[in-house]
């Protein structure tokens, strides 16, 4: 089956789970900026974890030409085939020929299109994910966004295909993209150089989403938490890692991070709220508050173990 791009968004990557463990070799880890929208869209498309996968900003709109499953999920994300409007967070049956538009409804937030099926997208350092800043993996291995009239190969099981069952995420467990809750972070390795003041005035203060945000990172502005430290050697970034640099406006390190980074780190944002940082847009206003290390390894926990006895229920 082939995947004609029709019009290509703002922002279209090909994405899977990303370098993982390749960090210590010098790439970024990559993969897709909110994983849990990601995981759900393979889920309910059918398609085993870590299978390649759309991740758009802005409308996209593609073509197939055999019949297929698809699933968009993401925050707030829309679908429609031949101008007809689908469910999202749900597997759908397309038929060949038809053209799948969907998008995110907030302007930088990300929509997540998976098609059912063994995607023929080359490996770079074992993933395909799309790297433009490392110029690697994606459709030519080159580290390109996706654009107008390219082709996605895709082989499918088509006897597999009409005989399963199809998926549906119910509305109560799709996950509330909101900022109502604040965003939980885990003290970092430099957490005692920054003053009691400094790291109160984190926790009660209100930082806005700037317009400086991509998969590298986010910077927010707000209240300052300069740190106390002159100088420090670099070290290896986290996921969600919160980089103070010297004007003490807060950096959450994201996907496409850059391996090694010598300011000092406030803390990491938990696994379990760094997919809803990521669907943040600029002007969006977030509250940040300290949890210790063990309870967010209980919060991840529960969060996995939840979410895998609901895949089993689904199925």
């Amino acid at each position: 089956m082939r995947i004609e791009v029709l019009r290509k968004g703002l922002f279209s990557l090909i994405i899977d789970k990303g370098r993982v463990g390749r960090q210590r070799d010098g790439f970024c880890q990559s993969g897709p900026m909110d994983n849990n929208a990601y995981d759900w869209a393979n889920f309910l498309a059918l398609n085993l974890d870590g299978t390649p996968c759309i991740e758009a900003i802005g409308e996209m709109q593609i073509r197939v030409d055999q019949d297929c499953i698809i699933a968009v999920t993401g925050r707030e994300p829309s679908l429609d085939v031949d101008g007809v409007a689908r469910a999202t967070y749900q597997s759908q049956k397309v038929a060949a020929g038809a053209t799948i538009t969907f998008k995110s409804a907030l302007l930088g937030s990300k929509a997540y299109l998976a098609v059912y099926g063994n995607w023929q997208v080359p490996k770079a350092v074992g993933s395909a994910c799309t790297v433009v800043r490392e110029q690697l993996g994606g459709l030519d291995g080159k580290g390109r966004v996706l654009k107008d009239g390219d082709c996605i190969e895709v082989l499918a099981n088509t006897r597999m295909k009409d005989n399963v069952k199809m998926r549906t995420l119910a509305q109560q467990f799709i996950d509330d993209y909101g900022f109502l809750e604040s965003i939980r972070v885990v003290p970092g390795y430099q957490f005692s150089s920054f003053s009691n003041v400094a790291i109160r005035t984190f926790e009660t203060s209100t930082y806005t989403v700037s317009s400086s945000i991509d998969r590298m990172g986010f910077r927010f502005t707000g209240e300052s938490v300069a740190s106390d430290m002159v100088g420090m050697r670099s070290e290896a970034i986290h996921l969600g890692a919160i980089q103070v640099p010297g004007d003490g406006q807060p950096i959450v390190m994201m996907r496409d991070r850059q391996t090694l980074g010598g300011y000092p780190k406030l803390g990491c944002v938990s696994p379990c709220d760094i997919s809803r940082l990521a669907q943040a847009v600029p002007g969006e206003k977030v509250n940040f508050v300290f949890q210790n290390e063990e309870e967010a390894r209980a919060d991840w926990l529960l969060t996995t173990s939840r979410r895998r006895r609901l895949q089993g229920e689904i199925v």
